[in-house]
């Protein structure tokens, strides 16, 4: 297994699992104690994962549940381009579109040269950088305090230049969904963006994974049913699915790989 493989599989197991022996971890990945210790040691000077008394963990922001920025790009590749791709399906010709700072929506910016004159307004400085450099769309970037944890500019004077703006989409993922808190955040400042570009948009859709389902982050973005649409992998419970469905909700499956 290569270095870059080895690191993203060590990620993938401390995002699943939390806290884990740095031996164990050694187990999981197939690789001797020097070799782990040698991977975390690249980890923790990135800044991704930190360690104390024999154990290891991902960093996470102060205050709140969320990976770093760095870790959770890296994460889920394969699924947050499929879902991304199947997200671009709801886009046309000459429409202004909200989209979030996620790692998800991040991948969606090559499915967007599909399109003409798009207007882009997001808070995401990786994401408004990928759509400046790699297509030819104009990109509004609500200012604030930038916060290197999430790369997005977050705080009162995001929430309130979102105020001025409406767009014809609103493209999202979320921290967490469920049917009786709806979608959530771990960040405040996170939740009460969205909440505000959700208001100024026309057609809502949010993509989440199976992990998403069934957490309650702190804070509320919106109740399941303030939104028009949702697009999930096929691997999401079908009961949930139909669940979805009833309340009048459009779901959409995205593809198990790129055609």
């Amino acid at each position: 297994m290569y270095d870059i493989e080895r690191e993203k599989k060590i990620l993938e197991i401390l995002e699943q699992r939390g806290t884990v022996g740095v031996n164990r971890l050694a187990t999981l990945v197939f690789c001797s104690g020097s070799t782990i210790r040698r991977d975390l040691t690249k980890l923790e000077k990135k800044g991704l994962v930190k360690r104390s008394f024999g154990f290891v963990s991902l960093v996470r922001e102060i205050g709140t549940e969320e990976t770093s920025f760095s870790a959770r790009e890296i994460l889920n590749i394969s699924l947050k381009k499929r879902l991304s791709k199947q997200a671009s399906f709801e886009i046309k010709n000459s429409q202004t579109i909200f989209i979030d700072s996620s790692t998800t929506l991040l991948f969606i910016v090559p499915f967007l040269n599909a399109y003409k004159n798009l207007l882009i307004i997001t808070n995401g400085l990786r994401i408004a950088t990928e759509i400046i450099t790699r297509t030819n769309h104009k990109v509004i970037i609500l200012g604030g305090e930038v916060h290197p944890h999430t790369n997005s500019a977050l705080g009162s004077s995001v929430i309130n230049q979102a105020a001025g703006f409406h767009a014809d989409l609103f493209l999202s993922s979320c921290a967490g969904v469920s049917f009786d808190f709806g979608f959530s955040e771990a960040s405040y400042d996170i939740a009460e963006t969205k909440k505000r570009m959700l208001a100024n948009s026309t057609h809502k859709v949010f993509v989440f994974d199976k992990s998403k389902f069934g957490q309650n982050k702190t804070f509320k973005t919106c109740d399941i049913t303030g939104v028009d649409a949702v697009i999930v992998p096929g691997d999401l419970d079908k009961t949930i699915i139909e669940d979805i469905e009833k309340l009048g909700i459009r779901v959409t499956l995205c593809p198990d790989a790129i055609s």
